[in-house]
């Protein structure tokens, strides 16, 4: 009887099932290196920051009060163009100075200095309760780093950036915030306004810029306004549009796992013809995937790390990769004579624990890019 059971197997050509293990097992051991190294280069909420950026956020102590100043405030009419792959914005504002004395006036020596060839207009000035007032329109496109990583969840922090041609230790300019504000009709493509302040600032040189009052090596400072505005992300039909192909190649790829190209039902021919059509049909889906990662750039650039698109791009190619690998793995099974419903429960378990993986990782990728931007 023994000898009859060994015979069949020999004549039927299949291999023992510690084969069908084996490949198990490595397919697992690929999944958990996937897995390892997404949790390696998992985004933390200090990734590609730089120190000597974020310590520049914080405003430095505010010159002496014996020192002669100006009050500076604005009123933003209008703000378009905003372009965080090009690293610009547009707006249109008013400014004002009100002095104790004209010849303190900044506005006419001011430095836009992240402005591109701003457009300013003719000063208006005026002299009211003892008090001069100089009140010029401005425009211009102005250069921004924007932060990305997060989209769509991203919140930005723009800035126009005025610095006195005074140094520090000769004038100060002050935020005017009880009569500054913001257009309320603004509406920037795509985005929402959801603060406004005046902050006080200076701005250091590393040099004395020849002064040869100033010793040898001496820095130069300059007092400074920033006018910020936050911004929220106002259409979320963007992400999905950007993420649909993703999304849909993973459905389709997981469909083929689960259609019935196993059974004994089907020659060896026929059950070939089906791995070839899907390799064929994952080797396309690369394509996809690399094609609209170079369209998501044109969009959404980042400058300082891997943006959440571009993670849940790397995540998708993982995701065809392995998919790739099970493929492989299922055609030397059919071609060694493997046990078909073997290979329809490979198939199932493959489409099962790929899908409920990538969904895990994705809603995880997700959810820290959200808090982090919260």
């Amino acid at each position: 009887m023994a000898e009859e059971r060994a015979g069949r197997t020999v004549r039927s050509g299949r291999p023992p099932r510690a084969g069908f293990r084996g490949w198990r097992r490595i397919a697992v051991a690929a999944a958990l290196v996937l897995v390892a190294c997404v949790c390696a280069m998992w985004p933390s909420a200090d990734a590609g920051r730089d120190p000597a950026a974020t310590a520049a956020t914080v405003a430095p102590l505010a010159a002496p009060s014996s020192v002669p100043g100006c009050e500076l405030g604005t009123y933003v009419n209008d703000l378009y163009d905003l372009d965080p792959a090009k690293r610009v914005f547009s707006a249109r504002l008013y400014l004002w100075s009100i002095c104790a004395d004209p010849k303190l006036d900044p506005l006419p020596t001011a430095a836009f200095t992240n402005a591109d060839d701003p457009e300013k207009g003719d000063p208006v000035l005026t002299s009211e309760a003892g008090r001069f007032r100089d009140l010029m329109l401005l425009q211009g496109t102005f250069r921004q780093d924007w932060d990305v990583r997060a989209f769509p969840f991203d919140r930005q922090r723009i800035e126009v950036l005025v610095t006195a041609a005074a140094e520090s230790r000769t004038f100060r300019m002050l935020p005017d915030n009880v009569n500054s504000t913001y257009n309320r009709e603004i509406r920037p493509a795509g985005w929402r306004i959801t603060g406004f302040r005046l902050e006080p600032a200076q701005r250091v040189y590393p040099t004395n810029f020849g002064d040869v009052t100033l010793p040898p090596g001496a820095t130069s400072t300059y007092s400074r306004i920033r006018v910020q505005i936050d911004l929220a992300r106002d259409d979320p039909t963007v992400f999905w549009k950007l993420t649909g192909p993703l999304f849909l190649m993973v459905l389709v790829v997981t469909a083929t796992f689960l259609l019935p190209a196993h059974t004994e039902a089907l020659g060896m021919g026929e059950r070939l013809n089906s791995l070839q059509s899907r390799l064929a049909m994952l080797a396309g889906g690369l394509f996809v995937v690399m094609l609209n990662m170079q369209q998501v750039n044109t969009v959404i650039t980042s400058t300082v790390g891997l943006t959440l698109l571009d993670w849940l791009h790397l995540l998708t190619l993982g995701f065809l990769l392995l998919a790739v690998v099970a493929t492989v793995l299922s055609w030397r099974w059919t071609v060694h004579g493997g046990s078909p419903d073997q290979a329809g429960r490979w198939n199932r378990l493959v489409a099962t624990a790929g899908l409920a993986g990538y969904l895990a990782i994705t809603l995880a990728l997700v959810w820290s890019f959200a808090a982090r931007a919260g």
